[in-house]
């Protein structure tokens, strides 16, 4: 479909692609991955011509359409949400304008009837090519995909320019997708989308005929869409067949032979040149030694694999240990121009719990992290934190604080611990910052970069309380890799906005969702949680059944009989929640009962007065066993009662 000839592109001095000869074939699903500045974007606008290569060739096929979203600068004329997607069938619209016009001009009395009948013929003709291409479907797939990317219907009116760039991005990528371009190049898709979003566009990808090239940060995106990895590094392209995962694992074999072939080589160089210093006076061996000579200056040099910031690990400072109860969130709500974006919010975390906070755009997730902050004030309800919190908040805002007169390695050091101070530089690699990077000032920094500096300054805090607002939005994976294994390891508690799924993943133990203006509690795993919206979701995304079979096929089932069978299963659910709760509180009653005892026992004094020496040991681990399993059972409590009041909620909403 498309094939690079021996291109090359340079950019002044530098080279951004050597020689570089591929092929995309027809149905294609391809990952363009590698470091920031690489080239991946510049790859795309080759593709499309908008620049031109240095030398060498790149062939089309005839006809072939290519689809580009980049990351922004997206130029709309004033249409309004609706008629903007609607545009990808520019070719109905024109059809339907051809055939409105034909009976204004059948009216006219002067027209001869020759030319009558020619205009009758041309109105036939242009009806069975709009019956053809399905001109009924305008409206219903642009609603579709308009409400699958995040849309809702009270937004199809509203004027293009007066979106922020995030919605105007899901406007173009809802008229690309419209537009079944025979190739689709999308640049950093999910950067501005929700879960949901991501789910949706997932499935409708699925289904999409024609090639597709992919740069992404989001790895659990690029597993999930593509089938070959092309690794953008140093102006060439190398092909790993598979997924990411795949890529990872192949990546590191061939780095392992890379390193055994430059040893290998290494140690066969090594025994050259001592042949080469012993025998070079001896005139007997004088055609030998040459002859070495010309084999080591011929010898094509192995080099190592030049090391990656995946080896670098980070370690947050320890802070002092905070009190159980961190955070306590009481019937907030918040309303901005008279409007409310949420109302009778509560959460709570405990310490050392990592909780996710989930959403669509514009839910109020920033909103509600931003009063957890302080940084705003609710109308209604409190926010209590917990004794001996320190806590550290993260927000693309955040970089609002920086100096701007300090150079990059300035600004951490000024807060880097003594004993962090030798590893910053490698702390600011892995933040994407190397070399003369980070001699630059604050000042000339890109929003993105600020943020990614933001976020390294926050491993070198002493905190035990981090609440992060889309931390992963300007890393690429590799960084995140270095982040998410500091936050494992991390002994505090967290609070995470994000919607990169392959992040949150083992990384939290519970899942806020903010959904029309309400709170829900998910317990388990993010996997769980994505596995149950995924069930959700899959019945909308099904693109070959249209409204009216599903409608049909909804009307074959017994409403009531379904609703009988959920409301039998949950009953079954809330008993078995109800007896363990029950045997819970009867522990803990027992046990609150035993730890009484064991308090008199340790304040009577004859306890220590006794000659029996391992009796106070003895009572103070027991009193230490009983305090540890009341810990326990009380969390256990907490959970089962949650559980129990979401399965009284959903039997409750049951018909």
């Amino acid at each position: 479909m498309i094939r690079f000839h021996d291109v090359c592109l340079n950019l002044g001095s530098s080279v951004i692609f050597d020689n570089v000869s591929l092929q995309i074939r027809l149905n294609d699903r391809i990952g363009l991955i590698g470091p920031n500045g690489a080239g991946k974007s510049t790859f795309f606008k080759l593709i499309c011509k908008y620049i031109e290569p240095s030398s060498g060739n790149i062939i089309c096929a005839k006809d072939v359409k290519a689809g580009y979203l980049p990351q922004e600068c997206f130029a709309f004329r004033k249409k309004t949400v609706f008629e903007e997607a609607s545009s990808a069938f520019e070719n109905i619209h024109h059809l339907k304008r051809q055939i409105d016009a034909i009976p204004t001009e059948l009216e006219n009395p002067s027209l001869a009837d020759e030319d009558r009948q020619l205009l009758l013929d041309r109105y036939t003709h242009l009806q069975h090519q709009l019956s053809v291409v399905n001109a009924n479907k305008i409206n219903a797939e642009t609603e579709k995909v308009l409400k699958g990317i995040g849309f809702k219907e009270t937004d199809f009116g509203k004027n293009i320019e007066a979106l922020s760039g995030g919605w105007q991005m899901r406007v173009a990528l809802s008229k690309l997708l419209l537009l079944e371009p025979d190739i689709l190049l999308l640049d950093e898709p999910t950067n501005h989308l929700d879960v949901d979003s991501i789910l949706w566009l997932e499935q409708y990808l699925k289904e999409l005929n024609g090639g597709l090239i992919i740069i992404s940060h989001d790895r659990a995106f690029l597993d999930r869409n593509v089938s070959k990895i092309w690794e953008l590094e140093k102006g060439s392209i190398n092909e790993y067949h598979g997924n990411y995962s795949f890529y990872e694992a192949e990546k590191e074999k061939r780095r392992e032979l890379q390193t055994s072939r430059y040893t290998n080589q290494q140690k066969k160089i090594k025994e050259v040149e001592r042949f080469i210093e012993r025998f070079r006076a001896k005139n007997t061996k004088a055609s030998q030694v040459q002859s070495r000579i010309r084999m080591l200056e011929k010898m094509e040099k192995e080099e190592l694999p030049e090391n990656t910031v995946q080896k670098v690990t980070v370690r947050f400072p320890p802070a002092k240990q905070s009190g159980i109860n961190v955070l306590e969130v009481k019937d907030v709500s918040y309303k901005y121009d008279e409007q409310w974006i949420f109302q009778g919010i509560c959460l709570s975390i405990e310490r050392g719990e990592k909780v996710a906070l989930v959403g669509q755009n514009g839910s109020g997730k920033s909103t509600l992290l931003r009063i957890i902050d302080r940084l705003i004030k609710p109308q209604i309800g409190t926010v209590t934190i917990g004794h001996n919190v320190l806590a550290d908040y993260f927000a693309q805002e955040t970089a609002e604080n920086l100096r701007g007169d300090n150079t990059v390695l300035e600004e951490v050091e000024s807060i880097a611990p003594f004993s962090m101070i030798p590893h910053v530089r490698n702390l600011l690699g892995a933040f994407l910052f190397s070399g003369d990077d980070v001699f630059k000032t604050v000042n000339v920094l890109s929003g993105g970069e600020k943020s990614r500096l933001c976020l390294a300054k926050i491993l070198l805090k002493p905190a035990n309380f981090l609440v992060l607002d889309e931390p992963t939005n300007h890393i690429d994976i590799t960084t995140k890799k270095v982040l998410k294994e500091a936050l494992l390891n991390y002994p505090g508690s967290l609070l995470i906005v994000s919607h990169d799924r392959d992040f949150l993943d083992g990384l939290v133990s519970k899942v806020y969702e903010l959904k029309e203006g309400k709170l829900f509690i998910h317990l388990g795993s993010f996997r769980n949680f994505l596995e149950k919206r995924e069930a959700a979701l899959r019945p909308e995304t099904n693109r070959t059944e249209t409204k009216e079979t599903s409608e049909i096929k909804t009307s074959e089932i017994s409403s009531q009989k379904q609703f009988f069978l959920q409301k039998k299963e949950q009953n079954a659910k809330r008993r078995k929640l109800e007896k363990e709760l029950q045997k819970i509180e009867e522990r803990i009653s027992s046990l609150e009962t035993q730890k009484k005892e064991l308090d008199q026992i340790l304040l009577d004094p004859q306890l220590y007065n006794n000659s029996d020496k391992e009796r106070p040991i003895i009572v103070n681990k027991q009193y230490k066993t009983v305090s540890e399993e009341l810990d326990d059972l009380y969390q256990k409590w907490e959970v089962t009662h949650a559980d129990l009041d979401m399965i009284n909620a959903e039997v409750q909403n049951i018909p």
